[in-house]
């Protein structure tokens, strides 16, 4: 070790002397010119900051500074907004407009100049449109052609009426908004079409982070709103590039030889691409190699190209290389590739979006009455034709008011979609700046007021939401369920049948146990599905009436004791007050416990007082208690332990249990305490 570093030491200094020699003897080599020239007297601080600024200057330590103050921006605004329940897109919108003149030019215009300086605006625009290339190829990979094929006409017919009536009152808006606000050089044709798609975009992403965030996938509305964006998306870009087409060429007669490129080019995705991906995909399985990923890469690229060099922007190629992507049922490709895109274009490039959207946002050109009214109208309009049209055509399809205006609501969401369409109709020269700030203004207020528009709508929804889970839950619980015992019925019905078998009575006494324990478990199940079928669409989620606690524990007692061949110690006071609860489903819940505190231990705890005029009872049992990570997860659908018997139960009776109780706005919690299981529940008692 030690010669080692005696080595290091000594080649360094050998070479470290050698190099110092030739830069002093290659010295005498300058000019004479050079030795003789007078040099600005410098002190080393001042060169070393004249330096930085200088390089500050510099395009890419500029473009660098500008995407650390935009990504800083985005991410706090975005996050911001999320303490009112706003989608983090609202935040990324307002932090570009304040980036832009509106604001920060408008009170630091030297400091706005220095980061955001005319001449590197360009630099900008292409990185921003580059992240807006990968993003718009990740929204098309998040349709799937497949499953909307297989939709019902209802998601076809309410998606076509939430185009057809907002793009009509565009279009009927635009003959008032022409002669005020128009560019000069452009006819009415393609600007009144462009008024009228802008009118009609759903934000499909935003709108499908919304229902998750928000719970609402297994509402009807929910539901049917994400197969209407999705099919909204598809319609609209397609619509977007006639409209581009005909801009680019003046005339219909004109734009036929450019729809028909257009055309070749949908023809050549489907046939072409479409197949040629899905065979990268079948060969991709649980890794995406470096060659598939560069040939998707590709495909996206050369579609791009191609839409850009037709004249219909390279977005459309982008998205329509995304749309060809194979179905998820069939390959895992998309699955694999979204993330890595999705990173790099959301965080990194897409905030210059909005930054360069907020620049060419300039709030401060709306500055007469007639502007401000002409914003007004156009919130209205947007408003109206979206929420109406999917109102309506839902209502007609046969949803419920509330349901077809919630829908509609969602609908109305815009968000960073009509950004996108908004700055290729600024890029063609098709709208003013005027219009492009009214435009923007107008897409951050349609998709900010959609959560408090939602909540305002469903607010009484929250029990019904809470019946839709436990009927799904239901579902699952009549798949694991019915399968055991029905498969232990056959099994000992068979060997009853079957006179081959010489059968001792002590046998066929406990083949007869097994078919009435199968039959009654059987039954119970069948109970639960009966009882729940009347919470279906367009009925009473509760059936509430004043009844006795003891009355109805009694009951559910009784049963599960008999099933399980089992006591349990039971302590009620005596002054328990009575309850307005819906009387089915609240023994159901107690049966549920009752049945998870049998299945689970051997010994089986009850006790229920008053607390505050409510009822406060405990079910506890001992067994093999879980961990407290196992606890934080029970009572979901997947939740579930190991019972007496080592057998994994379903998970679902605890969950079915929480969702009535706090359906009828009641309490329920899980503890361990001293070597007991225990789910603790209040019931409001009758008030």
């Amino acid at each position: 070790m030690k010669k080692t570093i005696l080595l290091y030491i000594a080649i360094i200094t050998f070479f470290g002397i050698a190099i110092a020699y030739v830069l002093h003897v290659g010295s005498s080599l300058e000019s004479a010119t050079l030795l003789y020239t007078v040099l600005p007297h410098t002190t080393i601080s001042s060169g070393l900051i004249e330096n930085f600024l200088k390089q500050l200057h510099h395009p890419l330590a500029l473009l660098l500074i500008q995407i650390v103050v935009i990504m800083v921006a985005t991410r706090l605004f975005g996050f911001l907004v999320s303490f009112v329940a706003q989608p983090t897109v609202v935040g990324e919108i307002i932090a570009g407009i304040i980036l832009g003149p509106s604001l920060l030019g408008l009170f630091f215009p030297e400091f706005s100049l220095l980061l955001f300086p005319k001449e590197a605006l360009g630099n900008l625009h292409l990185i921003s449109q580059l992240g807006l290339i990968f993003f718009m190829f990740v929204v098309g990979m998040e349709l799937d052609f497949e499953k909307i094929k297989k939709q019902s006409s209802a998601s076809v017919f309410i998606s076509h009426a939430s185009i057809i009536f907002p793009f009509f009152l565009g279009v009927l808006l635009s003959y008032w908004l022409y002669p005020l606000f128009a560019p000069k050089n452009v006819s009415f044709m393609p600007f009144a079409l462009f008024i009228g798609i802008a009118m009609s975009i759903t934000a499909f992403p935003v709108l499908a982070r919304i229902i998750k965030e928000k719970n609402l996938t297994d509402t009807r509305y929910g539901a049917m709103a994400i197969t209407c964006a999705a099919t909204d998306d598809i319609t609209a870009w397609y619509i977007l590039a006639l409209i581009i087409a005909l801009s680019i060429t003046g005339t219909l007669g004109s734009s036929l030889l450019l729809l028909l490129f257009i055309a070749a080019y949908v023809v050549i995705m489907f046939y072409g691409i479409r197949p040629l991906l899905s065979k990268i995909g079948r060969t991709q399985n649980e890794r995406l190699s470096m060659n598939a990923m560069s040939a998707i890469v590709v495909v996206l690229l050369i579609s791009s190209l191609v839409t850009e060099s037709i004249g219909i922007h390279a977005l459309f190629g982008a998205f329509m290389a995304g749309a060809m992507m194979p179905s998820s049922a069939t390959s895992r490709l998309k699955e694999l590739i979204a993330p890595r895109l999705e990173y790099v274009s959301l965080l990194v490039l897409l905030p210059l979006f909005f930054a360069l959207t907020g620049l060419r946002t300039e709030i401060g050109l709306l500055n007469t009455s007639d502007a401000w009214l002409a914003c007004g109208l156009i919130i209205i309009v947007a408003v109206t034709g979206k929420l109406l049209g999917s109102s309506l055509a839902s209502k007609f399809m046969g949803f419920n008011w509330r349901d077809s205006f919630a829908l509609g609501i969602l609908m109305n969401t815009r968000g960073l979609m009509e950004l996108v369409v908004l700055n290729i109709g600024f890029e063609l020269g098709i709208l003013s700046a005027e219009l492009f700030t009214m435009f923007v203004v107008m897409a951050l207020v349609t998709t900010f007021m959609t959560g408090p528009m939602l909540r305002l709508v469903t607010k009484n929804s929250k029990g019904e939401r809470i019946i839709a889970t436990m009927q799904k839950s239901l579902i699952d619980l009549l798949s694991h369920e019915l399968r055991t015992p029905l498969t232990l019925i056959r099994g000992a019905a068979s060997n009853l049948a079957n006179r081959q078998f010489a059968l001792k009575e002590e046998d066929k006494e406990a083949m007869v146990q097994t078919i009435v324990q199968g039959s009654r478990r059987m039954e119970k199940v069948i109970d639960n599905l009966l009882t729940n079928a009347r919470f279906r669409d367009g009925k009473t989620p509760l059936d509430t009436t004043i009844c006795r606690f003891e009355d109805i524990f009694s009951t559910a007692l009784a049963m599960v004791e008999e099933d399980w061949g089992r006591q349990a110690h039971v302590t009620l006071a005596s002054n328990l007050p009575s309850l307005c609860a819906d009387i089915a489903l609240t023994q159901l819940a107690i049966g549920n416990l009752l049945d998870n505190a049998f299945k689970y231990g051997n010994n089986v705890r009850v006790d229920a007082q008053t607390l505050k005029g409510d009822i406060r009872f405990v079910i506890c049992n001992d067994g093999n208690l879980p961990s407290s990570e196992e606890i934080a997860r029970l009572g979901e659908v997947s939740g579930r332990l190991e019972n007496a018997e080592g057998k994994p139960g379903s998970g679902i009776g605890l969950q079915l249990a929480r969702t009535i109780i706090e359906a009828q706005e009641g309490n329920f919690s899980i503890s361990l305490r001293d070597g007991y299981f225990c789910v603790t529940v209040i019931l409001k008692g009758e008030q």
